[in-house]
């Protein structure tokens, strides 16, 4: 029997086929059985209020942006599908409730229709890629290509409230210490007080350039920008970038990839976590679509580098809102 309200779910399923190449049934889609999941799994146990508060607004903000009709087809396993969101903002309202704690903030509600000047063809398609930025430079990058590339460890040390804020070198995810066994190297257990905090690592400092894949009228409000330069040819624009980076970043390995989502608390099994290119599910709304260099021969990314690639004009669109104030 369900225990709490659910959001007034969406009445379309992901296809048969889709269901079928990850072994589901229309249960997985229902509250009832994610609260049945919960509560074998009961992964935000031992977490604290603060940090359960935390997560839930953080849910609240991604289900705003990433609820959308183009997503309800995709299982639900997935960061990209509108029902991934609604099981995560269930079974965290069911902690709220197991712990007879009143939720922070009134229950989210899906994406609000907007006009945009061009949609990709789906989620993290990649066919279209979006740099939000202040109009005055963002003139400049696609007027001239003048673009700055950053080391990853410059966003660690950012105020709280700056989307930008994260650890770029360490990805912290938590096992839950009732489901993980630690055992010493003759096989004997070791008891698991709380949760196992496991942090993945990357020792040397690479060289980023972020953008988006979606265009959100959101980004322009969380970062207080003005414009984005949209880029219709994104492989096009991955070469001239590459090209232009030899000169200064030689023996660097470059790569682009839309980044992965995950959630600290519900790790997959056999899950791989790259600090490169996945990010803490907290940041999804901003679908981040990410070129990297990474160093070879032991180098490692210091100061800002400075590339000029030319007139973006013929691959490049620049949009411009009106300044926020």
């Amino acid at each position: 029997m369900q225990k709490i309200e659910s959001l007034k779910l969406p009445e379309q399923l992901p296809t048969s086929e889709a269901l079928k190449s990850w072994q589901q049934n229309e249960h997985d889609y229902e509250p009832e059985f994610w609260e049945f999941q919960y509560e074998i799994y009961r992964y935000l146990k031992n977490i604290n209020d603060k940090n359960l508060i935390e997560r839930y607004r953080d849910i609240h903000r991604n289900f705003h942006v990433l609820v959308r009709p183009e997503r309800n087809v995709i299982p639900v396993n997935s960061f990209l599908s509108s029902w991934y969101w609604y099981r995560k903002e269930h079974q965290t309202h069911y902690e709220f409730f197991l712990r007879n704690l009143p939720l922070p903030m009134p229950t989210p509600y899906p994406r609000q229709y907007f006009v945009a000047p061009i949609r990709p063809k789906g989620p993290n398609s990649g066919d279209i890629l979006f740099r939000y930025g202040d109009s005055e430079f963002m003139r400049v990058f696609a007027e001239r290509g003048e673009i700055r590339i950053s080391p990853a460890s410059v966003y660690k040390d950012g105020p709280v409230t700056d989307p930008r804020t994260d650890d770029e070198l360490n990805i912290h995810r938590w096992l839950s210490g009732q489901h993980t066994r630690i055992t010493t190297k003759e096989g004997k257990n070791i008891p698991v007080i709380g949760d196992v905090h496991e942090t993945v690592s990357i020792p040397m400092n690479y060289y980023t350039l972020c953008m988006s894949c979606d265009f959100e009228p959101k980004m322009f409000e969380e970062f207080g920008y003005d414009s984005c330069v949209i880029i219709k040819d994104p492989e096009q624009f991955a070469a001239r970038i590459e090209n232009s980076s030899r000169d200064f970043l030689q023996n660097w390995y470059f790569h682009h990839n839309p980044i992965e989502y995950f959630d600290p608390y519900e790790p997959y099994k056999n899950q791989y976590l790259d600090p490169v290119m996945c990010k803490d599910f907290r940041f999804t709304y901003q679908m981040e679509y990410r070129f990297i260099w990474h160093p070879l021969n032991f180098g490692s990314a210091k100061d800002y580098v400075f590339l000029t690639i030319g007139a973006l004009n013929d691959i490049c669109d620049l949009y411009i809102i009106e300044k926020l104030t």
